[in-house]
C-alpha cells in the first residue's frame, strides 16, 4: 500500500472548527510530507497542486467531500472523509479522533473503494457531460409548478411523471435524496442506478433500479425551464423539449477506508438510528 507524501486539505469554509483541525494536522503529520489546504471556494485555485497530489483529505459534512471527490476524480485521487456534519455516510474519521488516526491512513495502511459516478450531458449542447458521484435531478425551477419528464430507459418508454422532477441516484447516492424520498439503499461498491419519481402527481409508482450499462433519457415537459442538478452543487437549466441522457460514467471516485466493506451495514444502521441496543443484549432476549 502506498504511503501518502502529497495532501491537500479541503476544508467547510464557514466553519473555523474545520480550518483549526486542518492546521493541526498538517503541524502533527509535516515531517516528509508536502500540504496544501483550500476551502471548497478556493479548490479551484489548486487545479495545478492536483497533478502531484496523492490524497485529498476532506474535513466537513457529506457536501464537502463532493467537492473534495469532483477535483480528485479525474487525478485518480484517493478521498479520506473527515466528518463535522450530521450522518457523514461518506466519511470515514469522526472530527474527534482525526488527529489521533490520520497518521493510520498516511502510512498506508487502508484499503481503496471505489464508488461509481454518473454521467449526465443535456441534447444539442456542445459542452462537457457533467459528472455526479451522488445523483443527478431533472426537477423543477423557481417558478412553483409541476413538470412532466418523460423517462426512457435503453430506449423504451418507462413512463411521464408529473411532479417535482425525476432523480437518478447511484449507489451511494442511495443515502442521500434517493433515500429521502423512500428509495432502497445500494451497496455502495454496485454500478448498478436508480430513478426515482420526486413528488409525483396522482402516482405511487416508487422508481425502478437499472444495471449500470442502462441509459436514462429525461426529457422536460413543461412551460418554464428545469433545472438539472448534480451532487447539489452543479446547476443547468434545461428548456421545453431538451433531453438529459444519464449513464454510468465508467469515472468512479476512490475512498480510504480501515472497516471492511461489509461493516457499511453496521454503520448504516447506526446512523439512522436503527439499532436498538448491542448485539449481545439483542441475541439474549431471543434465546
Amino acid at each position: 500500500m502506498p504511503r501518502y507524501a502529497n495532501i491537500g486539505i479541503v476544508h467547510h469554509g464557514l466553519l473555523n472548527e474545520a480550518a483549526e483541525l486542518a492546521k493541526l494536522l498538517v503541524d502533527r503529520y509535516a515531517d516528509g510530507r508536502n500540504w496544501w489546504l483550500a476551502t471548497q471556494d478556493t479548490l479551484n485555485k489548486h487545479q495545478g497542486d492536483l497533478d502531484t497530489t496523492d490524497l485529498v483529505i476532506t474535513i466537513g459534512g457529506d457536501g464537502t467531500i463532493l467537492r473534495g471527490v469532483h477535483a480528485a476524480a479525474s487525478h485518480g485521487i484517493p478521498v479520506l472523509g473527515v466528518n463535522m456534519g450530521r450522518v457523514g455516510f461518506m466519511s470515514d474519521l469522526e472530527a474527534r479522533s482525526a488527529l489521533k488516526n490520520v497518521g493510520w491512513y498516511l502510512d498506508g495502511n487502508a484499503r481503496i473503494e471505489r464508488r461509481y459516478m454518473l454521467s449526465a450531458a443535456v441534447s444539442g449542447r456542445e459542452t462537457e457531460p457533467v459528472l455526479a458521484l451522488n445523483d443527478v435531478t431533472v426537477a423543477r425551477g423557481a417558478v412553483l409548478r409541476v413538470i412532466e419528464v418523460s423517462t426512457v430507459v435503453d430506449g423504451v418508454h418507462l413512463a411521464t411523471y408529473r411532479g417535482d422532477g425525476v432523480v437518478v441516484s447511484t449507489a451511494t447516492g442511495s443515502t442521500g435524496y434517493s433515500l429521502s424520498l423512500g428509495g432502497p439503499v445500494m451497496d455502495p461498491s454496485s454500478g448498478d442506478f436508480l430513478v426515482k419519481p420526486i413528488a409525483t402527481h396522482m402516482s405511487q409508482f416508487g422508481g425502478v433500479m437499472l444495471q449500470q450499462t442502462s441509459k436514462v433519457e429525461l426529457t422536460v415537459q413543461a412551460e418554464d425551464h428545469a433545472t438539472l442538478n448534480a451532487d447539489g452543487f452543479i446547476d443547468l437549466a434545461v428548456a421545453a423539449g431538451e433531453t438529459v441522457t444519464v449513464t454510468q460514467a465508467g469515472d468512479y471516485a476512490s475512498f480510504l477506508r480501515r472497516k471492511p466493506p461489509a461493516a457499511f451495514w453496521g454503520d448504516l444502521s447506526r446512523r439512522l438510528g436503527l439499532r436498538k441496543g448491542s448485539l449481545k443484549s439483542s441475541r439474549r432476549r431471543y434465546l
